[in-house]
């Protein structure tokens, strides 16, 4: 139960309580109901006598000898069975067939109700005493479970139409309840790091649904705050240390044109110039990624042929995949024109082949294809043999600085800011990014990214 949705848990706990309702209520109102029916019974057993002893009264100079003098003078009486009526401590006037042997006034008090079983039948007794006669009036308790019956029926047959009724009506209540939060999840997942200054604004009502969205604007806040001192300070030591690795460089470029430098200075000064080049190169990433962080309008998309770029970038990929044996195979479907940028397009793209060359194998290889998905996106899937990352690196590899074991293993150069500017690229035209093993146990690469508003069909073959 705890995999269904939400709103079928409330649905379906509500239909759970509705029905402990009904049997609860269903109990009560049948113990009621055969309380009353036992009621009116005994009330009615009443009334009969005293209508008997009446009747009694009215003919109280006849003979009452027997049993024929009995059923001739009380005929008309048919409210309850006369099972039984006798003269003070003497025998019997009158004795009901259905008693045969059976002795109603041994063993019971006068003024008393009680069961007797008679002919199969249960019955219910009242026994009195009046004016020097015994009475035991009897009434068949058929027509009252009869009456029982049919009620039970009638209840258990509208029972599941009532359950049914409260399963949809949870689950409508709990819709029209959960709306504001499906609501609030929707907005919620389109925010983006760059989206960080727009605040909840759902019209409600509802007290704790308020309490929520101003704890979840605050939250906002916060984070919008953390995350752009995380950006002014990536941005300024970037800025800063720009200048001075400047000047580096050119000190160092002038110190290498020296013709008095012997070769020990000239290994030194050359060893210090490429690691001023790695550096300068960090800064500029990290500069770039600060800027595309704040403000995703230096984006410059125009219309291009994916296909032509990624031909041309496989062209150069190919190059560097030679110099270890690395062959290239390519299925690239016609998908028509993108709209994004070109430059950071390529610098994407490059990012993922020159990783796919650099963790692969001798004599390996490299796949690319390049499809059209039903919901017009553009899919590109890299895939390549050699190493997969391990399972516990996966959901790291994109993140900034990160760098697997696989890299720091084999000796890889690099920051650990390829892929994650891979990602902030991706995110940047509102596509994905993702990385997966394959069936084949090959890493693979997977980008999503959506086409022209009117990309042209892919031409059938």
């Amino acid at each position: 139960m705890k995999s269904l949705p939400l709103r079928w848990r409330i649905a379906l706990w509500t239909a759970f309580l509705v029905a402990l309702a009904l049997l609860s209520s269903g109990l009560v109102t049948g113990l009621v109901l055969y309380r009353e029916l036992i009621e009116n019974t005994d009330r009615e057993l009443k009334s009969d006598s005293l209508e008997f002893f009446n009747l009694l009264a009215e003919n109280q100079n006849l003979s009452l000898t027997a049993q024929q003098g009995l059923s001739q003078n009380f005929g008309n009486f048919e409210e309850s069975s006369i099972l039984e009526f006798a003269p003070a401590e003497k025998a019997p006037l009158y004795k009901s067939l259905l008693l045969k042997d059976k002795d109603l006034f041994v063993g019971h008090p006068l003024e008393s109700f009680f069961y007797e079983k008679l002919n199969r039948s249960l019955y219910r007794i009242f026994y009195t005493q009046k004016n020097g006669y015994r009475l035991a009036l009897g009434k068949n308790m058929a027509s009252l479970y009869e009456i029982l019956l049919e009620a039970s029926h009638a209840y258990f047959l509208s029972a599941p139409f009532a359950l049914l009724l409260a399963t949809l009506g949870g689950w409508w209540i709990s819709r029209k309840a959960l709306l504001p939060i499906r609501h609030l999840a929707s907005i919620l997942e389109q925010l983006r790091a760059s989206a960080l200054h727009q605040r909840i604004s759902i019209p409600t009502q509802d007290p704790d649904l308020k309490r929520l969205l101003n704890i979840l604007n605050e939250m906002l806040a916060r984070l919008e705050e953390a995350f752009q001192r995380e950006i002014r300070l990536t941005a300024d030591a970037s800025h800063e240390l720009k200048t001075p690795l400047t000047i580096l460089k050119n000190e160092l470029e002038s110190a290498l044109q020296r013709s008095d430098v012997d070769l020990q200075t000239e290994k030194t000064f050359l060893n210090l110039y490429e690691q001023v080049q790695t550096l300068s190169s960090l800064t500029q990433t990290l500069l770039f990624l600060s800027n595309l962080d704040r403000d995703s309008s230096l984006l410059k998309p125009t219309q291009l042929s994916i296909g032509q770029v990624l031909i041309e970038i496989l062209e150069d990929a190919a190059i560097l995949a030679a110099e270890k044996e690395i062959t290239i195979e390519k299925d690239l479907a016609d998908v028509g024109s993108l709209y994004a940028d070109e430059d950071l397009i390529r610098r994407l793209l490059w990012n993922i082949f020159d990783n796919a060359i650099q963790y692969n194998t001798s004599k390996g290889f490299i796949e690319v294809k390049l499809r059209l998905t039903p919901t017009g996106h553009c899919l590109i899937q890299v895939s390549n043999s050699g190493p997969v990352v391990p399972a516990e690196e996966r959901k790291n590899i994109f993140e900034r600085f990160y760098r697997g074991q696989n890299a720091i293993g084999n000796g890889i150069a690099g920051h650990g800011l390829g892929l994650n500017l891979c990602r902030e690229i991706v995110s940047a035209h509102k596509g994905e990014i993702r990385y997966d093993v394959d069936e084949r146990g090959l890493n693979q690469i997977t980008l999503l990214l959506p086409l022209s508003p009117n990309p042209p069909r892919p031409k059938k073959p």
